[in-house]
């Protein structure tokens, strides 16, 4: 476990991993090395046993992991380990160039324009102290805990440039039959995520139709759908289909100043830029190729994907008086032609409990459904921008 640290320095992270890749490079024996480090510092402060008192927790963690390439080959091996020592570099170049699960090999070749030092630093705010974090978790009694983090990640080519990336965030827990995350990118303004909690969700008041067909999903059950929509219909090679709700219009942006996720570049080195998907219910393109590859952890290697969704507010004039309004939302894939969503209503009150919903529909008759967006559209926990959503028909 490396020792506690208050910060990260990103210079010395970014020394460490070029140093590292050249011992990973003097081991791999001409096969070209790729390198991707992460630093992480986390601190937390949560509540213990009684309501008021509160437990304080500190971690620094390193972690890295590489791609072997190999001429002529569109695969590559892949290995990934805690640690960023020499010791630690030099297993995972050999648990790479004997893994049998091979991974894409897709990475900047030297004929591309990749500058040899590329920074994309989130500026180098303080954390709260951990003094600063038990009394609002004491001043807000609905949550449960509070975490704010600092991430540092650096790839190293196969070239030998590389790119260096810096995210602040901070998430909160809400607690009670209200149970959801809140996350923000940045440290700054923590203080009024944590009022935020304090508001009715959805933003828009509820309503209960058992009968209705319209469904009215708030941002925070709006965004594990979107993500997986667009999963299907804009990644998958059989993307386009005939019909899209006049609802659906997103945009996949790396460089969204307040996303959770992303940057200027993806996690193998690509630019990264806005992609329209779909505009006024019209599918538009897919996402796929050069600055889409994104990890969902260093453990993990490159795959394509969606990174920061963005929908625009609802234009919608009214909202549907007859409609069931869903707070939380789950998507299971029971087939690739049957989808199951998992509904819950708000709770009126701290006691209360959730009405439940399940809803089992082709994935193509869900986002043919999505006919309208309602009120401002926010960052979810769970990464999309989005405001609320009427299906209408499911």
């Amino acid at each position: 476990m490396p020792e506690f640290r208050e910060t990260i320095d990103v210079v010395e992270i970014v020394e460490r991993a070029r140093s590292l890749w050249r011992d990973a490079r003097d081991r791999a024996n001409a096969l070209g090395v790729e390198l991707f480090a992460k630093a992480a510092v986390r601190r937390r402060v949560a509540r213990d046993l009684q309501p008021r008192i509160a437990a304080s927790d500190s971690v620094y963690e390193t972690g890295l992991a590489v791609r072997l390439f190999s001429a002529g080959s569109d695969n590559a091996g892949f290995a990934a380990t805690s640690g960023l020592s020499s010791k630690v570099v030099r297993w995972a170049v050999d648990a790479a160039g004997n893994n049998a699960a091979r991974v894409t090999a897709t990475a900047p070749a030297e004929s591309d324009p990749v500058a040899p030092a590329r920074w994309d630093l989130d500026p180098a705010t303080p954390h709260p102290s951990l003094e600063s974090l038990t009394a609002a978790l004491e001043a807000h009694p609905e949550l449960e805990w509070i975490e704010a983090g600092t991430t540092v990640e650096v790839i190293i080519g196969a070239g030998g440039w590389f790119a260096a990336r810096r995210r602040l965030r901070l998430w909160a827990l809400v607690g009670g039959p209200d149970g959801r995350l809140v996350a923000q990118r940045g440290i700054d303004g923590w203080e009024r995520l944590l009022d935020s909690t304090r508001e009715a969700e959805p933003l828009i008041p509820s309503s209960k139709h058992a009968d209705s067909n319209v469904l009215e999903l708030s941002p925070e059950a709006a965004a594990p759908l979107v993500a997986a929509l667009v999963a299907e219909f804009h990644i998958r090679e059989q993307s386009a289909v005939a019909r899209f709700g006049r609802g659906w219009d997103v945009v996949d942006d790396p460089t969204l100043e307040e996303g959770l996720s992303g940057g200027t570049f993806d996690d193998v080195g690509f630019p990264a830029e806005k992609t329209i998907l779909a505009e006024n219910g019209i599918w538009v393109g897919r996402l796929g190729g050069p600055g889409t590859f994104r990890r969902n952890s260093y453990r993990e290697p490159p795959v394509e994907s969606a990174c920061n969704l963005v929908m625009p507010a609802g234009a919608a004039a009214s909202t549907p008086a007859a409609r069931w309004t869903a707070c939380r939302c789950r998507v299971l894939r029971i087939s690739a032609n049957v989808w199951v969503l998992g509904l819950e209503s708000p709770a009126t009150g701290r006691s209360a409990e959730r009405e439940r919903r399940w809803i089992r529909a082709r994935p193509q008759a869900i986002v043919g459904a999505c006919s309208a967006r309602l009120g401002a559209s926010r960052v979810t926990s769970e990464g999309p921008s989005v405001p609320s959503l009427i299906f209408d028909g499911l």
